[in-house]
């Protein structure tokens, strides 16, 4: 065989052939460099990064850090801007989140550390003008070569503003004690003595200024274990083994170090504002973070989110002072508890006390009761009708409200009220519901009425990742923006918001049942009737026949996991709707089409047909009425009296004071516990004592009289059915329950109140209730 592949292939033939290849691939190369410019940069590149590190590595001699760089960058300089683009990813991102955290617009001192050929400092100009806006931009770097092509830069754009400092990024000067915003873009993972490198930004960081990061990394859970508070939210931050591995050896050849120890100093030695993990996906997924932070102790700030976060918990201790017998029973709130902590250990306040906004109070990230919801929401949209809230119990300026979150819509209806609640508690267990309606909130804060009707109305804006970044970001925590970073511009593009989380599936199928049996137009056509005699003739004609045949029955209305999964109908809620789920759904739907148009009054089924809002049927907060309410300017307005909790409602109920809520409302979360078990007593119990005398609780049931009213009686509530639903009428838009009820707190003789302070312990009079 061997013979023969000899005879095949002749020695001299086969090198001249090779030697001929490799001279035509080296012209063709040659030529290319010569004549496009990207390929030349490109050449440049590779040989720079890949091939010359080699040779001196072989060569062995060692080197100063300046020296390092120049032999580095001294040839590529030139292309350097060119051939970063591609691998450089986040920079911008990362500026335009800078500015949108500063406070102060105008008069800034900017210091970018490791700045390099100045292209920072270029774009910036774009988002934030260098002459109007900057009192002076000191460009730090250590490589000359890296400078001049940035003199030259500033020089061509007129900036007398600017100033170029070869230096290294430990020991620098300026002319000022001190600047509003420092970046390291991409620099830190070069810098050996990086720790030396942060100090000095801590030394010359103002107290309200901002520090901005943009750079590799790998991290993992043991990195951030025993600080999980501080980082800002895990998501996208954990790498796993093989990329952390393989992208760590791999940039050390070129002097670039990804390990975790730069950025857990950075996270260490300042307050994290926000933090996103991400991925350049275009050259194998090699991780990169932005990280926006602060001043870690800044005063006035920490004290006013200290004051918000309490909840309604009157004291603050640490956790190691004495307790005495009296006040062991105190509330004391988690949030609390966490920044004590911290302090005990001297590290940064957790991520949430960084915050603009008051709204989110603190939680624990690592609960394992989150992972059932596989990071994603269940509701888009709310299915209880805020009209008949309102109606029943009367809100009034003196109410302190709780309510289940679901995706806010009810919250926000409550706050756009003329005589609004004093405070509302929205509870969710579910973070991403909350991360929902973290987003509307920012919204009002920095969106027009018209770009909240895009996301929130039609459900589909076109740019949102940009809103986001740059207008809504401030308003917003750190876990809620990597949320939406991550998600955001799938959930409100193509199919729109009300195409997502669990309850999207629903809506699919109906739409898919729809458009097997023919009657898609016939839906939109109800959607558009006028009159109630058009709507009901379409009803009776054309959808009830689809809606309520035998195999709609069989595979969806009466299959317990079609209810679950789509509908979020547990099977102890099933239970309660009676011998025929397929009979309850015929009772909810049926009355529903007497009762009012679909087209101008129910918002709820018109969402669910339609997959958008109308504009003059919508939820009270997308009216321009209720918009107005929300965003007119006030010393404490609506929205700065609305808290967010993540935790179950029972946890909630134990950090509150007592009697500090008078209106609770609770959807069909009863429905829910098991009839035997001891779930219920604990949690009416649990209300009964953050609950004011005279306090009201709101349910909604699957029951006309569902079994744990006897348990709120026995414990010392006087109960009455607000609406129960018979067959052939409606209690509301929705009448998806068979029974709303209201169960009054009766008045007993006040408790002792506590009035003195333990040893060791003290009052903070300052906390807000």
């Amino acid at each position: 065989m061997s013979e023969m592949l000899v005879d095949l292939f002749p020695t001299d033939i086969s090198k001249l052939y090779v030697v001929t290849s490799i001279s035509i691939v080296c012209g063709v190369i040659f030529f290319s460099a010569k004549v496009n410019q990207t390929v030349h940069s490109l050449l440049v590149f590779a040989w720079a990064c890949f091939i010359k590190p080699l040779i001196q590595k072989k060569a062995g001699k060692k080197k100063d850090q300046q020296q390092n760089l120049e032999l580095f960058y001294k040839n590529q300089a030139h292309i350097y801007d060119n051939t970063r683009e591609f691998l450089l990813k986040g920079r911008q991102e990362c500026l335009r989140l800078a500015i949108s955290h500063l406070q102060k617009k105008k008069d800034l001192v900017w210091i970018d550390v490791g700045g390099g050929t100045g292209s920072n400092i270029e774009y910036m100009d774009k988002i934030s003008s260098i002459s109007n806006n900057f009192k002076a931009v000191y460009l730090v770097d250590l490589s000359p070569s890296l400078c001049e092509v940035a003199r030259n830069r500033f020089k061509a754009h007129q900036w007398k503003n600017v100033k170029v400092i070869v230096a290294d990024a430990c020991d620098f000067e300026i002319d000022y004690k001190c600047a509003d915003l420092i970046t390291f873009s991409y620099s830190l993972s070069m810098i050996p003595t990086f720790n030396a490198a942060i100090d000095n930004a801590v030394t010359k960081l103002d107290k309200q200024g901002i520090i901005a990061a943009v750079d590799f990394g790998i991290q993992s859970g043991d990195t951030s274990m025993g600080r999980i508070n501080t980082v800002g939210g895990l998501v996208n931050r954990n790498i796993p083994w093989i990329l952390r591995n393989f992208w760590r050896i791999w940039f050390e050849a070129d002097k670039v170090f990804l390990d975790s120890s730069r950025r857990n100093y950075l996270e260490y030695k300042f307050g994290t504002i926000k933090s996103l993990n991400t991925y350049n996906r275009k050259l194998g997924k090699i991780p990169y973070y932005i990280w926006i932070g602060c001043d870690k102790a800044k005063s006035q700030t920490i004290l006013h989110r200290l004051n918000c976060l309490a909840t309604e918990s009157p004291y603050l201790a640490p956790s190691t002072t004495p307790i005495t017998t009296k006040l062991k029973d105190v509330p004391i709130s988690k949030g609390h508890e966490a920044a004590l902590n911290n302090l005990q250990k001297n590290l940064p306040f957790p991520s949430l006390y960084y915050q603009r906004e008051i709204w989110r109070v603190y939680y624990d990230e690592l609960n394992h009761m989150f992972e059932q919801f596989n990071n994603q929401y269940i509701y888009a949209f709310t299915w209880e009708d805020p009209r008949e809230d309102h109606n029943i119990l009367n809100f009034s300026s003196e109410d302190t409200v709780l309510a289940i979150t679901s995706a806010g819509d009810n919250i926000l209806s409550y706050a756009s009220l003329p005589n609004p609640p004093k405070r509302i508690h929205a509870v969710d267990l579910n973070p991403c519901q909350n991360h929902l309606l973290e987003l509307k909130l920012a919204a009002y804060r920095c969106l027009t009425h018209q770009q909240m009707w895009q996301m929130f109305g039609e459900g589909k804006i076109e740019n949102f990742t940009d809103l986001l970044i740059d207008q809504l970001s401030p308003h917003m925590s750190s876990n809620a923006f990597q949320y939406w970073m991550d998600r955001g511009h799938k959930t409100f593009s193509k199919n729109g918001l009300y195409d997502t989380g669990s309850s999207r599936w629903a809506l699919r199928l109906a739409k898919y049942t729809f458009k097997a049996f023919g009657t898609t137009e016939d839906v939109k056509k109800l959607c558009e009737a006028s009159t109630m005699e058009q709507q009901l003739s379409i009803w009776n004609e054309k959808i009830k026949p689809t809606l309520f045949n035998s195999v709609v029955a069989t595979l969806m209305v009466g299959n317990p996991i079609f209810l679950w999964k789509a509908l979020g109908v547990p099977a102890n809620q099933a239970a309660m709707m009676g011998p025929s789920v397929f009979k309850y759904v015929v009772d909810t739907l049926e009355p529903l089409l007497k009762r009012s148009l679909i087209s101008k009054d129910n918002y709820f089924y018109y969402l669910c047909l339609m997959g958008k809002y109308a504009y003059n049927n919508c939820p009270d907060y997308l009216s321009v009425k209720g918009f107005k309410r929300l965003t007119t300017p006030s010393k404490e307005g609506p929205l700065d009296n609305i808290r967010i909790h993540t935790d179950t409602l029972n946890d909630v109920f134990s950090r509150l004071s007592k009697k500090s809520l008078t209106i609770a409302i609770i959807m069909d979360h009863m429905d829910w516990f098991d009839p035997n078990g001891q779930d219920v007593i604990d949690e009416i119990n649990a209300l009964s004592k953050c609950l004011a005398d005279n306090g009201r609780v709101l349910l909604r049931s699957a029951s006309t009289h569902p079994w744990y009213i006897k348990k709120f009686e026995e414990l010392g509530f006087s109960c009455e059915a607000a609406a129960i639903r018979t067959s052939g009428e409606s209690i509301d838009r929705v009448n998806m329950y068979a029974s709303t009820w209201v169960c009054t707190k009766i008045p007993t003789e006040d408790e002792e109140e506590v009035e003195t302070v333990g040893i060791g312990r003290r009052r903070m009079s300052s906390l807000k209730i």
